[in-house]
């Protein structure tokens, strides 16, 4: 199982850079022989990145209530994702 967690500073965002680095970590994941990749930490309210990761083939599997503390929201949910490479 390959792990993965970005972070993508404010001023690149919607410059595709998470879509790359996803797209670059499932293929060194299928290269290196693993069979499937999860995302355990994904904000539920970044519905942005839920969205991204939805098409790149990252289904939900798990939601940990409160899990994140967040600046102006306060705590909430984050999911984990999962896909079969």
């Amino acid at each position: 199982m390959a792990n993965c967690g970005y972070v993508v500073a404010p001023a690149a965002m919607g410059g595709g850079v998470a879509r790359a680095m996803c797209l670059h970590s499932l293929e060194q994941a299928r290269a290196r022989g693993f069979r499937a990749m999860q995302f355990n930490f994904v904000i539920a309210s970044n519905e942005r990145a839920v969205r991204l990761w939805q098409r790149c083939g990252f289904g939900i599997v798990g939601r940990l209530p409160g899990a994140f503390a967040h600046p102006t929201r306060g705590f909430v949910d984050t999911l984990v994702m999962y896909r079969v490479l």
